[in-house]
């Protein structure tokens, strides 16, 4: 008997209204399939006979349609999932979210809340049925409106639709709904999944995040009200006072509201004072920073209650207690409804944090030092306890999105990049340097400067190189503050931070040098990935290859040549070089050595077919591009709008997930205690803060702050420039000084169910851009990628058929545990063996969605092959060509030679972007094989000849 395809709950999801769809199409081609898989009484019938017949009359011949395939296989397969959810002992049941790090619930609350978005029992308005209902009794109105005629012309028409359809109006109704649900792009069971597991309209939505409140005047009232209520019996004098909350306070409900009203007013730690025995200064204080920590009661069991005493916490309450705490008597109630009330909002305002000192250097989360603060200006936003996990947080990631972006980052290998470049068109706007014919000296040199000029420039240029490129700046520039304990290296300072278009650690020397007026800041808003059309801009081909190289490799610095004896021949300034040469041969210091390191990295870089013979290595071919800075991920290559200084953004994290990813099982074992309740409640917080945070602060919290070490034994010289001022240290120290108890580093509690460091700090800088979204807000963001809109573009379900348009397949694979085995993971939905399904067919369908899989999956690395290949010819080809035209032997060694050959296996083998994904073993096996014969022939095979156009 075959097993029919299981259908599974809604997703509440809006769709927009569209025009009628019907889907009796005699076009074996048109994707109006839905009539294969209704029946009779126009409800779902989808049986592995049915799938055959479809694909066989539709698909079978080979290289017909195979993407179109997919998308209306998966739509099909998303109707399945529905319909299992919606059964009583469903296949999810079993699934424990304990063990699968993709899960977001157990797996019957996941079958439950797909059965209630599907709404096929209840036609609730904002289920799928729900929705598809709307739109047939609104094509059903057109239809009757435009026709002017009655209901029996509509169900003549619906007829004339569904003629296989025996039923009455309503079963007519209801097939129209039920192609509906199986065709629509905005409302069809795989559009609704993709939104609810994947991504939604719009963005990335945790809907499990805990609720926090905002701390204002209202709030605070709020609380003192509650707190008024739940302990107007108490009794305040001499004797209690001095016993702990506890002690008196004996209920849960009257404890909540103390620690409610606690956690807003700055946490357990703005209950203490510098003279109270619960105030241990040696607790409180790190290697810098203030003394004064934030830190909430997450629970009526934190030991800190069994040691508050009342006039402490009153103390803490109103500052008319605190200055004479024994002349308040009675009970709350009695105190709060006489003339010297004390639990009045302007009593908690009027506690100045600058009269305790242990408040001393703290600012808040609006950068405001404790000098001007009080005490209900402490924190932004504060935990309430018992609170409801339902509370969205945008750009955080669920477990089911985590998954499409793990997937994403693993197939596209995705790599921000920041650059600043030395530009042609700034030394010399009324040149056209033309770098398919020449790379040389002579294009980074305007002649028509005079020698003043010349020097400046020179000399600025080496003084830049050094300070902010070369790895040995932090030993050079000694007397200038790093700006990496603020998250930043000092060369992307010139473009973002607190610093941006200055080049501070040159003090007066950028502008003495006006080297600054020749160089452009690129803060790139592309990730380059493996796929990345280089026609559309940002990244060119030797951008894109360069980087992966890079990436790729064990990078080691170059050592750049030292050459110091120019001429016309090695510089290609043919006509011009005694004019240049007058103006520079008797120059020395910073200028002379400018000019000899921008000539010979100018060389180095210029793919010369001379580089080759004059190679380390013997039979290697030079790289057109340089490792300046293996530390800070720096490269160097000439374009044609200059020289570029490329960084790869995030490197440190890059670089250090070569370390061996923790397979997830052991992850999860080792780290559950904390992955769950605890840090979904350090995540809620952490995210509430940071949406409440200083705009300028933000970027600085979500990133990893550097090591900061000089990266070179060697220890020069210091410079005897003097730097200027280093305005990110500055906000360094209010950062410093917040008293968070993340330590002032977000980026591992953001998003921490991400497991690859670099990856996290992809997602965590589009959390900053969630953040800081106005025009003026923009200006403060380190970074302006967005990860998430790119993984979200690669799930399109259009005949173009997007990246991970197969996520669902894989998904379910995951979620279920078939381990790659998709003969196993179809039999949960599908009859794979038995009297009446034809096998053979049956696998080499299955066959079909593997190989398609594996090739979409494969795409971006192919097209990465594919276009280097072709990049390399049109090098090649180019130089062949200029060689012929260029007659002079000196204007032919300048022609760019060699572009860069990647190896497949060495993309493949990186480390740099494992995820949880890479932890599991996948078998992709499949138990029945038919010989590649019949595969290249037909690529379904109709053994039993039983379908109208079978092969046999």
């Amino acid at each position: 008997m075959k097993k029919l395809l299981s259908l599974i709950g809604a997703f509440t999801l809006t769709a927009s209204a569209t025009s009628v769809l019907i889907s009796c199409s005699n076009d074996k081609d048109d994707d109006k399939y839905g009539n294969v898989f209704i029946n009779d009484d126009g409800d779902f019938k989808i049986t592995t006979e049915d799938l055959l017949n479809w694909y066989n009359e539709t698909y079978g011949r080979l290289g017909k349609d195979p993407q179109k395939f997919l998308v209306q296989f998966y739509n099909i397969f998303a109707v399945a999932i529905y319909e299992e959810a919606s059964k009583e002992n469903n296949i999810f049941q079993g699934i424990s979210s304990e063990n699968n790090s993709y899960m977001n619930e157990d797996g019957r609350a996941f079958a439950e809340s797909l059965k209630t978005q599907y709404g096929k029992e209840s036609k609730a308005s904002n289920t799928i049925y729900g929705r598809a209902n709307t739109e047939m009794e609104r094509a059903r109105k057109e239809y009757l409106d435009n026709k002017k005629q009655g209901t029996k012309a509509w169900v003549k028409y619906l007829k004339g639709q569904f003629p296989w359809v025996t039923g009455d109006q309503t079963a007519l109704e209801n097939a129209w709904i039920s192609n509906y649900i199986l065709t629509d792009s905005t409302n069809s069971a795989y559009a609704n999944l993709s939104k609810a597991l994947g991504f939604g309209a719009t963005e990335s939505t945790w809907a499990k995040g805990y609720s926090t409140i905002e701390v204002n005047r209202t709030t605070i009232s709020n609380l003192l009200s509650v707190f008024l209520t739940q302990n107007g019996n108490v009794l305040i004098n001499n004797e209690t006072l001095d016993k702990t909350i506890k002690e008196v306070a004996t209920t849960e409900a009257q404890q909540i509201s103390i620690i409610n009203l606690v956690n807003a007013l700055g946490g357990k730690n703005a209950f203490k004072s510098s003279n109270s025995s619960n105030y241990d200064e040696t607790t409180n204080t790190e290697n810098n920073g203030t003394t004064f920590k934030i830190e909430f009661i997450e629970n009526t069991n934190d030991v800190f209650l069994n040691t508050l005493t009342w006039r402490t916490f009153l103390s803490g309450i109103s500052s008319i207690f605190a200055n004479s705490p024994n002349s308040i008597n009675g009970t709350i109630s009695q105190i709060s409804s006489s003339n010297n009330n004390i639990f009045k909002y302007s009593d908690v305002e009027s506690i100045r944090l600058a009269d305790n000192n242990i408040y001393k250097d703290f600012y808040n989360y609006n950068a405001r030092s404790s000098r001007e603060l009080n005490k209900t200006q402490i924190v932004s936003v504060a935990p309430v306890l018992n609170s409801s996990k339902d509370n969205q947080k945008n750009n955080i990631l669920s477990n089911s999105q985590k998954f499409l972006v793990d997937n994403y980052f693993e197939t596209k290998k995705p790599v921000a990049t920041s650059e600043i470049v030395l530009e042609f068109s700034k030394i010399n706007s009324t040149a056209t340097p033309d770098i398919n014919k020449e790379i040389s000296p002579a294009q980074f040199v305007n002649n028509a400067n005079t020698q003043t000029e010349l020097i400046n420039y020179f000399e600025g240029f080496y003084q830049f190189y050094n300070a902010y490129v070369s790895s040995e700046s932090a030993s050079s520039y000694a007397n200038a503050e790093t700006s990496t304990s603020t998250g930043l290296t000092d060369f992307e300072t010139f473009y973002r931070g607190s610093n941006k278009n200055n080049l501070w650690k040159l003090g007066q020397n950028q502008t003495d040098t006006g080297i600054i007026n020749f160089l452009t800041a690129k803060n790139n808003e592309k990730l380059l990935t493996l796929d990345y059309d280089t026609t559309t801009g940002t990244y060119s081909n030797i951008a894109k290859y360069s980087v992966y190289d890079f990436l790729s490799s064990n990078p080691e610095e170059d050592v750049i040549s030292t050459k110091n004896e120019w001429n016309a021949d090695s510089t290609n300034m043919i006509g011009e070089w005694t004019i240049f040469n007058n103006k520079m041969e008797n120059v020395k210091g910073d200028a002379k050595e400018g000019m000899n390191l921008l000539f010979n990295l100018v060389n180095d870089l210029g793919r010369h077919a001379e580089a080759d013979a004059n190679s380390a290595k013997e039979g290697e071919t030079a790289k057109p591009y340089k490792v300046l800075n293996a530390k800070d991920g720096i490269i160097a290559f000439i374009d044609t709008d200059g020289l570029h200084f490329m960084k790869i953004d995030g490197y440190s994290l890059l670089k250090n997930q070569d370390n061996e990813v923790i397979p997830e099982g052991e992850a999860l074992v080792a780290e559950k205690s904390e992955t769950s309740d605890d840090k979904d409640k350090q995540q809620s917080i952490a995210y509430d803060l940071l949406s409440k945070t200083n705009k300028e602060l933000i970027p600085y919290l979500l990133n990893p702050k550097l090591s900061s070490g000089t990266g070179s034994d060697k220890i020069d010289e210091p410079t005897t420039i003097e730097p200027g001022t280093n305005n990110d240290i500055y906000k360094q120290k209010i950062i410093d000084n917040m008293g968070t108890e993340f330590g002032n580093d977000y980026s591992k509690i953001i998003n921490y169910s991400i497991t690859n460091d670099y990856e996290r700090f992809l997602v965590n800088n589009t959390v900053a851009k969630g953040f800081l979204s106005t025009d003026e807000d923009k200006t403060n963001l380190f970074y302006n990628f967005d990860i998430l809109a790119d993984a979200k573009a690669t799930t399109s379900t259009t005949e173009n058929f997007g990246l991970l348009s197969q996520w669902l397949w894989t998904y379910l694979d995951e979620i279920l545990g078939t381990n790659g085995d998709y003969a196993e993971l179809f039999g949960k939905f599908f009859e794979i063996q038995g009297e009446d399904v034809d096998t053979k067919a049956v696998y080499e369908l299955i066959k079909v969605i593997t190989t398609e899989q594996e090739t979409l999956s494969a795409a971006p690395l192919t097209s990465f092959t594919l276009e280097n290949n072709n990049w390399n010819q049109s090098v090649e080809d180019n130089y062949e060509k200029q060689h012929k035209d260029l007659k002079t032997e000196t204007a032919r060694s300048f022609i760019p030679k060699n572009g860069l050959e990647i190896s497949y296996s060495s993309i493949v083998q990186s480390q740099h972007w494992k995820t949880d994904l890479s932890t599991k073993s996948k078998f992709n096996r499949l138990n029945y094989i038919i010989s590649d014969k019949w595969f290249n022939d037909e690529v379904i095979i109709n053994v039993l000849n039983k379908h109208e156009g079978g092969v046999k």
